[in-house]
């Protein structure tokens, strides 16, 4: 009898324990949920218009505190114009480039999900590709560190991401405050330039442009594959948004590199690009 009620009292021990474990083993999932995804996210706001974007570097370069924002270029574009002035010396019009500044929202929380409030930030467009639809925003201080920034899906880790790989997008859709949706990683194909892109079943929505696709890696952590772009269509325009693509992260690796940003892939850091390429 004792035996029995020893056993019994085992078990129950067990398994409140195991309860536990489980408890805090989802409390440790929510909290990497946002820290590694949500809070990255930030919204990017011009005189007209507005979508997402996600801090991808915070840290000093050349004695200055540098935090960059990748979004997509079709979010940014029209703060970037190219108008004609006569220059003196060639006697002749040439055209100027101008990039007027973006504002960022920095959005903080409370026990985890509750918004309190933003922190606004003005960046400078530093680099931008109109075929890879891609863009990079640059914030300087002085004192402040980004307080979040998103891991990057490494290269030659593994094989990696996969169809059927669970995926989670995130962004400000319709200019709301950064939200997740989820779903699979579904396929792979081409845009008309012959560019890649990815095929997600997480929808997205207006606004969403210039966030980013996540996946759990084998690393236990959750990184950025990608870009969310667009979503399908059908008849008059009709949007299909659980058909989502994504500029993937074998193509941001080559916008970085292309305008002299590798330092955020772990490359030899070299000098940013004063007048960065298209």
């Amino acid at each position: 009898m004792k035996k029995f009620i020893g056993t019994i009292f085992f078990c129950v021990v067990l398994s409140f324990s195991c309860s536990f474990a489980i408890a805090e083993s989802l409390l440790e999932n929510i909290e990497k949920k946002h820290k590694q995804m949500l809070y990255p996210t930030v919204l990017v706001s011009l005189e007209q218009g507005a979508g997402s974007g996600t801090v991808i570097f915070s840290n000093k370069v050349d004695g200055i505190i540098v935090s960059l924002v990748l979004t997509n270029y079709h979010v940014i574009e029209n703060n970037v114009s190219v108008e004609q002035e006569w220059d003196s010396a060639k006697e002749k019009k040439v055209d100027v480039e101008r990039r007027r500044p973006v504002d960022v929202e920095v959005f903080e929380y409370n026990n985890y999900s509750e918004l309190i409030g933003t922190i606004g930030r003005e960046a400078d467009i530093v680099a931008y590709d109109e075929k890879r639809d891609l863009a990079l925003l640059k914030i300087t201080d002085t004192e402040r560190l980004m307080p979040f920034v998103a891991k990057l899906y490494p290269e030659k880790k593994d094989t990696g991401p996969w169809i059927f790989s669970d995926v989670f997008a995130v962004g400000a859709g319709l200019g709301k405050p950064p939200f997740p949706t989820s779903g699979f990683l579904a396929g792979f194909s081409k845009d008309i330039n012959g560019n890649p892109l990815w095929l997600a079943s997480a929808p997205i929505i207006f606004g969403n442009s210039g966030g980013s696709l996540f996946v759990y890696s084998q690393r236990n952590q959750y990184e950025l594959i990608g870009v969310p772009s667009m979503v399908s269509s059908y008849g008059w325009g009709t949007a299909v948004p659980h058909m989502a693509w994504a500029r993937p992260i074998t193509e941001i690796r080559l916008f970085l590199r292309k305008n002299g940003f590798g330092y955020v892939l772990g490359d030899i850091k070299k000098k940013e690009t004063k007048n960065a390429s298209r």
